[in-house]
């Protein structure tokens, strides 16, 4: 099974070129049935694959924020892309969240099929530094405002060491927001960067965006309108949408040193290997590939 696996991933790039078999940086969102995803991820790590898994936890931290009567708002930034807002009281919301409930689940389901886990955040050993945005614009009943009390970061600087040092062990880094700043404090910081920042410091052979669809969609509703291949100049009109823009910059961005970068679909058998093998979206900064 395990060289089967490995010989699975081995497939061409949409470059053409073929992988070279090294880190294979996976993210998922808090809220999906995490199933599929921790099955490969274990095949991997049984396979002698590193493998290191980032992940979200917006549906998680909105269900907590409702339970505790915090209230959630949304950025509109200019160009159409949408975010949570982050003031102090919600960046303790997301932080409970990925922490304390997101993250020790991914963990135990790892332990539970066999494969040792180890959790760890951005603020640890100083994994993500990141600097505080000082104002965001949103689009507010039609007029834009400046926020300038959010808790959310831009991510400057990745230190893999403590990453590297997991692997070498041949353990699978499960990682997640908030990231630290120089002075020490948390911020919020987009778990799709994340992973693509994190991909390029590892120099990842592979990096897989997992979400609740199949791909880009140019009809969100229309599962059958998926892009194969995205670029630069889909960000420019409003083929990407929502919270997939997010996900196409941060993997554009990864692009520039990562072999493999593509979008999928976590819910379905083998969803690492289904992505790589181009039944998602490949995300390439460049010229499309033909």
């Amino acid at each position: 099974m395990a060289q089967e696996l490995t010989q699975d991933l081995a497939g061409d790039a949409p470059t053409g070129r073929a992988a070279t078999g090294g880190v294979i940086v996976v993210k998922i969102g808090g809220g999906a049935d995490p199933g599929p995803v921790l099955d490969e991820v274990a095949e991997l790590a049984a396979a002698g694959r590193p493998t290191v898994l980032v992940h979200g936890g917006g549906a998680v931290a909105d269900g907590l924020a409702d339970r505790l009567g915090v209230e959630r708002q949304v950025i509109r930034s200019p160009d159409g892309t949408q975010s949570r807002r982050t003031d102090q009281t919600m960046l303790d919301v997301i932080t409970l969240a990925l922490l304390g409930q997101v993250k020790p689940r991914l963990v135990s389901g790892l332990r539970a099929r066999g494969t040792r886990a180890v959790g760890l955040s951005g603020a640890d050993g100083a994994l993500l530094t990141a600097s505080r945005k000082p104002a965001i614009r949103s689009v507010q009943a039609g007029r834009t405002v400046l926020i300038r009390d959010d808790r959310s970061g831009r991510i400057e600087h990745v230190d893999p060491a403590l990453v590297r040092a997991v692997l070498e062990r041949g353990d699978v880094p499960v990682v997640s927001p908030p990231a630290i700043d120089a002075e020490g404090n948390l911020l919020n910081v987009d778990a799709d960067e994340v992973a693509a920042r994190l991909a390029a410091a590892l120099e990842a052979s592979a990096l897989v965006l997992l979400t609740d669809v199949c791909g880009v969609l140019a009809d969100p509703d229309d599962p059958s309108s998926r892009i194969p291949e995205v670029g630069p100049r889909h960000l420019a009109g409003d083929t990407v949408r929502g919270r997939m823009r997010h996900k196409v910059r941060a993997g554009l961005r990864a692009s520039r040193t990562v072999e493999r970068v593509a979008i999928g679909a976590a819910h379905q058998r083998r969803p690492i290997r289904q992505a790589l093998a181009g039944t998602g979206t490949w995300v390439r900064e460049g010229e499309p590939h033909e």
